[in-house]
Formats: structure tokens, sequence, C-alpha cells
């Protein structure tokens, strides 16, 4: 599984990235337009699996937290604003990239690589947003969609070009010839292709007020967060869960392995609860009931042994793992309860209240 992730993670990544290049800097090209699916599809995915690798989560800003976690990178309240601007430039990507120049009329290509544009200015912003998590292969993302827009920019306005000219050839008209001449120049398709993004710009900005993101709702994505680099409000105090081992894996495991339920209070702070850790302190708190001796024994060997093993749990995947293997004594826990228990299961929820 190590040498599985190590390929799919980092040779992958750069393999990718290395075809993108010389496709941007060789005539003779690679897949190009299979390039641009598996770089935004499999990169898409790659970049959504390392954030929760490095614990982003998908609660916003105003609400609480496990230590050593994140907030989600984009406002949800907001996420209509930035998907549809992706969306934009995603789908001039792959226009320009998808249809070559004879056809697509001028007017077309030139919204199209607007659109393109558009969507680097929101890649680019993403990736100054995100930059404390910024390691290289996160990095390579964000840099692979550029040298695919640069590239297919580049193709589609040569292409453009080259239909003009040829056009130009069966031109009698004076100001048709000079009409075709100013559009075939290579800086003043660019100048077209920027003049264009006011207009979409706007469009975008109205379809936007009217699903009532506002027309600041692209900014607000990003300062209406907390942890990241345009972010702008303060979050509530995280949730404790250091100093219990069974407490930092029910907050620090993947939701789909650990299960949490709701939080708790323990010793005054907020921490996350799954029914292993619930079951736990209920075997526990029968133990301290019948047999007080044996508690105190069973209780000064877990603070001497709990705390120590909590402070190696520093990942996801060690939190799964202990989960795993704690779960032979979690039955075993619950078995005890409900054999000597008239109600086990009120004994159970109560835990952590």
């Amino acid at each position: 599984m190590i040498i599985i992730y190590l390929f799919l993670f980092c040779v992958v990544p750069v393999a990718i990235t290395v075809i993108n290049i010389k496709n941007l800097i060789s005539k003779k090209k690679i897949v190009p337009r299979i390039m641009v699916l598996l770089t935004t599809a499999l990169g898409g995915m790659f970049y959504a699996e390392f954030l929760e690798f490095c614990n982003v989560t998908s609660k916003d800003w105003n609400e609480a937290v496990v230590e050593d976690t994140f907030h989600s990178v984009i406002s949800h309240e907001f996420l209509p604003s930035f998907v549809i601007i992706a969306v934009v430039g995603f789908a001039g990507l792959f226009i320009i990239s998808h249809i070559p120049a004879r056809s697509l009329s001028p007017l077309v290509a030139a919204f199209s690589i607007a659109a393109v544009i558009l969507g680097n200015v929101l890649n680019v912003l993403l990736a100054i947003h995100v930059v404390g998590l910024l390691f290289p292969f996160l990095l390579l993302y964000h840099l692979n969609l550029l040298l695919l827009s640069v590239q297919h920019i580049n193709e589609q306005i040569l292409g453009q070009i080259e239909i003009q000219e040829k056009r130009m050839m069966n031109i009698e008209s004076v100001w048709k010839l000079k009409l075709y001449s100013f559009l075939c120049n290579v800086a003043h398709w660019n100048i077209f292709a920027f003049a264009c993004i006011f207009p979409l710009a706007a469009v975008i900005e109205i379809i936007l007020i009217l699903i009532g993101q506002g027309a600041d709702g692209a900014v607000k994505a990003f300062t209406m967060t907390a942890d990241w680099t345009f972010s702008t409000q303060t979050p509530p105090p995280p949730i404790e869960y250091s100093g219990h081992y069974l407490c930092t894996v029910a907050a620090g495991g993947h939701k789909k392995i650990v299960k949490p339920l709701r939080t708790g209070h323990r010793h005054g702070a907020k921490i996350l609860v799954n029914r292993q850790l619930m079951v736990a302190n209920a075997f526990e708190e029968l133990v301290a009931e019948k047999m007080p001796a044996l508690h105190k024994k069973i209780r000064r060997f877990y603070d001497r042994h709990g705390y120590p093993l909590s402070r190696l749990i520093t990942t996801p995947l060690r939190a799964d793992i202990v989960y795993i293997l704690m779960k032979p004594l979690e039955w075993f826990f619950a078995f005890i309860l409900y054999l000597l228990c008239v109600n086990p299961e009120e004994r159970i929820s109560r835990q952590y209240r």
C-alpha cells in the first residue's frame, strides 16, 4: 500500500507535470487532449485527498474543530461563487483544447480564452490562499493548470491567426483587409481576449447576484474563512482531545472509520465523542461502582500510559489503526455492560454529557 501511495501521489504528479512542460515547449505533443482531462480530473482528486491528509475539514469558520486540524478552505455559504467561476474557467479550457481553431469563430475563441484567464485568476488566488499547505506536490496542480492554459491559449491564438491570414488572400475590400490584419496580430488578439473578460465577468456577477451570492461573492468565498491567507474570521476555540488516547482516536481519525457521534465535555473542555469512547467510559464507570479498588489501579495504569500513547497518534491513519485494534476490547466492554446493567444503553449514552 505504501508503494502504491508513493506511486500515485509522487510519481504520477511528477510524470504529468513533465509531459505538460514538454507539450508546452515542443511541437510534437503527447496526447494533449487526454492530458487536459487527466490533469484536471486526476489532479483534482489528488488535491482533495492531500487536503484531507493535511487534516483540512469541511467545517466553516464558525464551527469548532479539533486540535491540529483546519477549517474549510472555501466558505460554504459562498461556495457557489467559487464553483461558477471555476466551471467557467474549466469550460473555456476544454473548448480551446478540444475544438480546433478552424471550428471556432473568433468571438467564441476570444470568450473561451477570457474564461481561461478568469479561471486562472481564481487558480492563483487559491494557491496563495492555501500557501500554508503548499507542499511541492500540492503546488504542482496549480502549476499544471497554468501550463495547460498557456499551451492551449497559445495554440488557439496561432490557429486563429493562421485562419485569418488564409482569408486575407481572398479579400479585395480595403477595410476588411485592415480588420483581418488587425486580428492577425498576436498582441491585438491578446488584447481582444482580455477585453472579453469584462463582459464575461459582468455576466457572472449578474448570475451571482440573482442567486443571492452578491457582487462580492467570489471575494467572500475566500475571506469568510479561518486559518488561511485571505481569511478574516476568528474561529471558536479548538476542541481538545489530547491526554486521552480514545479521545484522540474519536477526534483525530477519519470520520468514516471512527464515526464521531457528537460533542461532549471532559474536564470542562469540549471533545468529540464516538461510541467506542462512550462504551469504554461507561465500562470504567461500572467498574468504579462495583470494584472501586480495582478501578483505582486501572485508572492509575491508564493515566500513566494513555497520555504518552495519545502523543503518538498524530495522523488520522494512526487514529484509525488504534480504533480498529480497540474494537475487540470495545465488544468485551459492551458485553459486560449488557451482562451487569439493567439499562446499558442509557449508561452509555449519558457519558460526557
